[in-house]
This record gives C-alpha cells, sequence and structure tokens, in this order.
C-alpha cells in the first residue's frame, strides 16, 4: 500500500471500506456506523481528531458519498467541490488564486501550511452540503433532467 503524505487522499480508501469498529481508539456508536460515509461521521471524527489535540485532522470530504437523489449536473458540482485541493508548495488562500501568498505572523510556516489546508477541507465541504442542499430541495432552476448523461 502506498504511503499517503497528509494532505493527499486517496478516495478508492474511504469508499471501499465500512466503518470501523473503533476510530482512534474510541468504540464507534451504531448511529455513527450508518451515518459513517455522511457529514455526520465526518463531524464525529473530527471531534476525535480535537480530541486528541489534533488541530488539523485530515481533510475528510473524500470519505463522503454523494447522495443518490443528486441530478447529473448537482453531482459533477458537488464532485468538482469535492475534488478541489489545497497546494502545499504555493499556499493559495479558497478557492485557489494566485497572488495570496505565505504572509506568516510567526516563523512556523508548516502550521499556517495546516491552517490553509483545514480552510480548504473546511470550504469545499460547505460548497458540497450546499449543492446538496439546494438540489435536494427541488427548487433549483439548474437541475437537469433525470435522463441527462
Amino acid at each position: 500500500m502506498t504511503k499517503l503524505r497528509r494532505t493527499q487522499a486517496a478516495p478508492e480508501l474511504f469508499m471501499s471500506q465500512g466503518p470501523p469498529d473503533t476510530f482512534l481508539d474510541v468504540v464507534v456508536p451504531e448511529d455513527i456506523k450508518a451515518q459513517w460515509h455522511r457529514w455526520e461521521g465526518v463531524q464525529w471524527r473530527r471531534m476525535r481528531h480535537w480530541g486528541t489535540n489534533d488541530l488539523f485532522p485530515p481533510d475528510q470530504r473524500y470519505s463522503v458519498r454523494p447522495p443518490r437523489e443528486l441530478c447529473y449536473r448537482h453531482h459533477e458540482m458537488w464532485l468538482a467541490y469535492r475534488n478541489m485541493n489545497f497546494d502545499p508548495v504555493s499556499g493559495n488562500r479558497w478557492p485557489g488564486h494566485p497572488g495570496s501568498p505565505f504572509i506568516p505572523v510567526t516563523r512556523d510556516l508548516n502550521r499556517l501550511r495546516e491552517e490553509r489546508r483545514l480552510e480548504w477541507d473546511e470550504k469545499a465541504s460547505e460548497q458540497m452540503r450546499l449543492t446538496e442542499e439546494i438540489c435536494l430541495s427541488g427548487r433549483s432552476p439548474q437541475c437537469s433532467k433525470p435522463d441527462a448523461p
């Protein structure tokens, strides 16, 4: 198995496995196991990381499965937001436009890099949830027809 850096993700690793019995030495409750690949599971895992004083948990959005009810267009938008990744070399802020170089307040660039990576994860996750909400409301003029490819 390939060793991944913290800022990298392998979605197939998250999607193929079911929920574990324990996560960071904490027993996973049954209701969280049922929602492991949804936003509730993401929040629970993030809280476990924070509980171990890990202020910058790994990106969690790759473990979320898109709802089956999403139309084709919103499904594509959802995937596009999921696949927006932070570039640790440039350090650009969300949504990744150039011209936002690192402005270190302290000398700890690794911490600043992790803060920006976490910002990307949170904002991409927010956009994914918003896309789900808009599509599933049934009022979006952007929804594609069910017979779209």
